[in-house]
C-alpha cells in the first residue's frame, strides 16, 4: 500500500492525565520531504558562451510517495537537472514519536534526522525509524529521483533514406496502430507507406482495398478522428483502422474534410460553410465568426489538444493558405480555432478566425506545402518556400506556438537537424504516442526522428 503524507508537523501526547510517560511500539515513517536543493543551472553570456551558477531552491512540490508494505520512499516526479544530490534538507516525521535515523553511508552507525544540515541523497540510502519505546525498529530504503537530462534538449536521429518516400511530390502522416502511415502523391495517384513507430526504417508499402486507384489530391484530406482514419472519396466517405482497410460510411453533406476533434469530422461544403458531425452521417452547421473567403484553400493542416483547465474540452486549430492566384497580397497563413466541448452543458461554439496584425512578427508565414502537427503542449509547423507575397526562404525554421496558434516563433528546443536535406519537395511533421517528432521527406526519402527531453519524461509517469 501507498500512502501520501504532506509535510505537516505530526504531534503525539506521550503523557496521561497524571503525568505518566506514555511509550509506543510503533515503528512508521509518516512523511518524508525533500525541503531545499541546490541546482547548476547555465547560462549564456552576451558573448554566447556559457557559464554555470547555484541557485539555492524549495522542492516542497515533489511529492514523496512511501510504500509501507515495501518500505520504499521515492518520488515519481524527478528533481531538476543539474540538482546537486549531496547537499539537500530534509524534513522526516514518525507515528507517536518514533526517531528517525539515518544509516551512515559507509558501516553501520546512524544519526538523528535534522531539519537544518545538508544530507546526501545521490545514491539510495537507508532509514531506520525506532519505536519510542526502543523495543522495536523498521528500514525504509530512500532513492531520490533526479533529471539526468536537461528538459529543454532535443536530439534528432537520422533513420535513413526511402527510394518510394523520395518519389512522392507531396505527403502527410498519421500516427496510428502504432504504427507511422504516410500518404503522398506521386503525380498521378495517392499511395501510403507504413513503419512501425518504434522502426521508422523498414517502411512498406500499403495496398488499399478501393477498386480503383485514389486520384493524387486524395491524400490532402485525410483526418484523424480518434482512433480511425477518415477520407472522402467518389463522392463518399470512408473509414480505416490502418489505412488500408477502408469501409463506406455514407455520403456526407460537405466537399472536403479539413480537421478532426476525438469527437467530431470537420468538413467545408461547396458553398464555404462549416460542418461537424460526430458519426460520419449526420451533420451539422457550425457557423464561422468571420467571412468564408478567410477560409484556407490549400496546405491545410490542423491539430488537436486538450485543454489542461478542462479534460471534456478540446481546441482544434485549422491552418493553411488561401489561394494565391486571388489572394497574392497575402504574407500570413489563415488560422482558425474550434473549440469543441463534449461536456453536459456544451455549446457549440462557431469557427473563430485569429486576425492577422501587419505589425505582428510572431505569425506564422504563408509558406508552400505547410505542415503542422501538435507536440505536447505546442503546435509545431514547417513548410517550403514563402508563397505570393511571403518571401520566406524554404524550409528555414520550425515554426512553434504555445498559445494555441496565436504566435508563432523559434524555440531553441526545436530546431531542424543539421545535415537534413531541404531540397525536399515537402517536409511532413509528425508526432507518436510516445512524443516523438518525426519528420519525413518527399524528394529525399530523408526521415527523421527526435524528442524533447522533457517530453519523453511523460512517457515515463
Amino acid at each position: 500500500m501507498i500512502i501520501l503524507f504532506a509535510a505537516t508537523s505530526l504531534m503525539s501526547c506521550l503523557k496521561g492525565d497524571d503525568d505518566e510517560v506514555i511509550r509506543y511500539s510503533d515503528t512508521a515513517l509518516s512523511a518524508f520531504q525533500v525541503t531545499n536543493i541546490v541546482v547548476t543551472k547555465t547560462t549564456k553570456s552576451s558573448q554566447g558562451t556559457d557559464s554555470t551558477y547555484k541557485v539555492k531552491q524549495s522542492a516542497t512540490s515533489y511529492t514523496f510517495q512511501i510504500d509501507q508494505e515495501k518500505r520504499e520512499i521515492y518520488n515519481v516526479d524527478s528533481l531538476p537537472y543539474g540538482t546537486d544530490g549531496t547537499k539537500m534538507l530534509v524534513y522526516v516525521a514518525t507515528v507517536n514519536n518514533g526517531v528517525a535515523l539515518l544509516k551512515s553511508l559507509v558501516g553501520v552507525d546512524a544519526t538523528t534526522f535534522s531539519s537544518t544540515d545538508s544530507l546526501d541523497f545521490s545514491v539510495p540510502r537507508t532509514v531506520i525509524v525506532r519505536s519510542s519505546d526502543g523495543n522495536y525498529s523498521r528500514e525504509y530504503t530512500v532513492k531520490v529521483n533526479i533529471h539526468k537530462q536537461k528538459g529543454e534538449d532535443f536530439k534528432w536521429a537520422m533513420l535513413g533514406t526511402n527510394a518510394e518516400l523520395a518519389d512522392l511530390k507531396a505527403l502527410r502522416a498519421f500516427n496510428i496502430g502504432g504504427k507511422m502511415v504516410v500518404f503522398g502523391s506521386d503525380g498521378t495517384n495517392t499511395r501510403a507507406l507504413q513503419t512501425d513507430a518504434s522502426d521508422g526504417k523498414a517502411w512498406t508499402p500499403v495496398t488499399f482495398n478501393f477498386k480503383g486507384l485514389l486520384p493524387a489530391e486524395a491524400y490532402q484530406q485525410i483526418v484523424k478522428k480518434d482512433n480511425q482514419l477518415y477520407l472522402i472519396y467518389d463522392g463518399k466517405l470512408y473509414s480505416s483502422a490502418d489505412g488500408a482497410s477502408w469501409d463506406e460510411e455514407g455520403t456526407p453533406a460537405v466537399k472536403k474534410l479539413v480537421a478532426a476533434s476525438s469527437d467530431k469530422l470537420y468538413g467545408i461544403t461547396d458553398g464555404g460553410e462549416m460542418m461537424s458531425s460526430s458519426d460520419g452521417s449526420a451533420w451539422n452547421a457550425d457557423g464561422m465568426d468571420t467571412e468564408a473567403s478567410m477560409l484556407p484553400a490549400n496546405d491545410i493542416n490542423y491539430a488537436c489538444n486538450v485543454l489542461r483547465t478542462n479534460k471534456d474540452v478540446e481546441r482544434v486549430v485549422l491552418v493553411g493558405n488561401r489561394d494565391a492566384s486571388v489572394y497574392a497580397a497575402d504574407t500570413a497563413a489563415v488560422i482558425w480555432n474550434k473549440i469543441d466541448d463534449t461536456g453536459s452543458y456544451a455549446v457549440n461554439l462557431p469557427w473563430a478566425y485569429y486576425s492577422i496584425d501587419i505589425k505582428n512578427k510572431y505569425v506564422l508565414p504563408r509558406l508552400a506545402n505547410l505542415s503542422m502537427t501538435s507536440c505536447g503542449d505546442y503546435l509545431l509547423a514547417l513548410g517550403g518556400k514563402g508563397v505570393g507575397a511571403c518571401t520566406k526562404e524554404a524550409y528555414s525554421q520550425i515554426y512553434t506556438s504555445l498559445d494555441g496558434g496565436v504566435t508563432w516563433q523559434n524555440e531553441t528546443g526545436f530546431q531542424l537537424p543539421e545535415g537534413i536535406d531541404k531540397s525536399a519537395t515537402m517536409m511532413a511533421l509528425a508526432t507518436d504516442d510516445s512524443y516523438h517528432l518525426w519528420i519525413i521527406c518527399s524528394g529525399t526519402g530523408q526521415i527523421w526522428r527526435g524528442r524533447l527531453n522533457s517530453l519523453g519524461w511523460l512517457t515515463e509517469e
